[in-house]
């Protein structure tokens, strides 16, 4: 059994803090280790209440009850505080284990200063919530993802933009929540970042709870220390310039007026469609139709009515067309329309209806007067002589202005020449 010489040098030489307390709570030994910690003589320290050091009001009443139950014998104590202790100069951070021992009536307590790892601790937390506070003010979603597209952390400034709700999002993959197209280009990225560290300029569509939205993708490559690399991804809302993208295109293939295709489109559709009749030996017909004496409609209702008029003719021209058929407004009042596989027999009996249709349209100028409009169809279709694009608008041409010369209001063919 260790005498108290064998304690004393055990004491001295522990590269820890140790000190013993009496039944009645006394201080009876503290080693180098624990003054120098403390900042004390071991005069100042020893034989004094352990109490008096204890910082926290309530840690120094947690002590005390559990001192007492263990004098009693009481077996289902803890025996590690997380507790501060009272210095020279304030305190410090430390874990305290405690063992009692009963034939001696005394408790030793080792004593681990945790000041620096509590300070490191903080230190991590308040960087961990800086970040946080930073990423969720950033204006973009911020997403960690695995290399498998598992959400491991979501940040959403605006949370409306996720395609599920935060709690949906984490643990599950990209595959489960994004639809097919969109998941596809996420797992690319992820394996491209994986690759080569850093990936950008991929869009995705999505449907979120409130509205389709368009997002431009940004990642960097995170490495883990002694986890696997994991992926941060940027997305980028882009749905205003997605939609201005889109405009512009459609504005730049279509007529303002009208929303029927311009001439620049309709001439390129059409060289596509003849290329590929001559290709399959299919036919092909054009009609070139003008509204007859336009002039006077803008002279007689005004310009504003004759918008009207090209508007609500071009609004006709498309529910009367199946689904492979196409028109476009050729300049002024002229239409162009393309009739893919039909001969012209075929395109001539579509002309006489469209004709009628046309015919029954009523319109009511500013002054209540009611009038309609009457229009001249040219038709021409596809073949030796008219073998190219230039050579059948031509042919439709010609044969809207023998339309025109025949008393309007009718159809005119332009004929095979033998």
């Amino acid at each position: 059994m260790l005498t108290s010489i064998d304690y004393n040098t055990l004491f001295s030489n522990i590269n820890i803090g140790i000190a013993a307390i009496e039944r009645d709570g006394t201080l009876c030994m503290a080693n180098k280790k624990l003054l120098q910690l403390l900042e004390l003589k071991e005069n100042e320290f020893v034989g004094t209440p352990f109490l008096e050091w204890i910082y926290d009001a309530d840690d120094c009443n947690i002590l005390q009850e559990n001192h007492l139950r263990r004098i009693q014998g009481a077996k289902d104590l803890p025996q590690n505080y997380d507790i501060r202790l009272k210095t020279k100069n304030g305190y410090l951070h430390v874990l305290a284990s405690v063992t009692y021992f009963k034939e001696s009536g005394k408790s030793f307590v080792s004593v681990l200063d945790t000041t620096q790892l509590k300070e490191t601790r903080q230190q991590l937390e308040e960087t961990i919530h800086a970040q946080d506070a930073i990423l969720t003010a950033i204006p973009d979603l911020m997403f960690e993802l695995s290399r498998d597209g598992i959400y491991i952390n979501v940040w959403a400034h605006n949370p409306q933009e996720l395609a599920a709700n935060k709690e949906q999002l984490l643990g599950n993959s990209v595959t489960e929540i994004l639809p097919l197209a969109a998941a596809q280009t996420v797992m690319d990225t992820i394996n491209h970042t994986l690759q080569e560290g850093s990936s950008s300029g991929e869009q995705i569509e999505i449907q979120t709870p409130q509205d389709k939205l368009w997002f431009e993708l940004s990642a960097s490559l995170k490495h883990n220390n002694e986890a696997e690399p994991t992926v941060m991804i940027l997305s980028r809302n882009i749905t205003d310039r997605k939609e201005l993208e889109f405009k512009l295109r459609y504005l730049s293939r279509h007529d303002s007026l009208t929303t029927l295709y311009n001439r620049r489109i309709l001439d390129e559709l059409l060289k596509r469609d003849i290329h590929r009749a001559q290709r399959y030996h299919t036919p092909l017909s054009v009609c070139m139709l003008d509204i007859d004496y336009f002039k006077q409609i803008n002279d007689t209702y005004g310009h504003q009515m004759g918008d009207r008029v090209i508007k609500e003719l071009a609004a006709l021209l498309k529910n009367s067309l199946r689904e492979i058929d196409y028109s476009g407004r050729y300049g002024g009042e002229e239409f162009v329309i393309v009739l893919p596989e039909t001969s012209l027999s075929h395109a001539h009996d579509f002309a006489v209806r469209l004709i009628k249709t046309i015919a029954a349209l009523k319109f009511q100028s500013d002054t209540q007067a009611l009038f309609s409009i009457t229009v001249s169809i040219g038709v021409a279709e596809l073949n030796e002589k008219h073998n190219s694009y230039e050579a059948l608008i031509k042919a439709a041409d010609i044969a809207m202005y023998r339309a025109k010369d025949s008393g309007r209001n009718c159809v005119q063919e332009n004929l095979r020449e033998a």
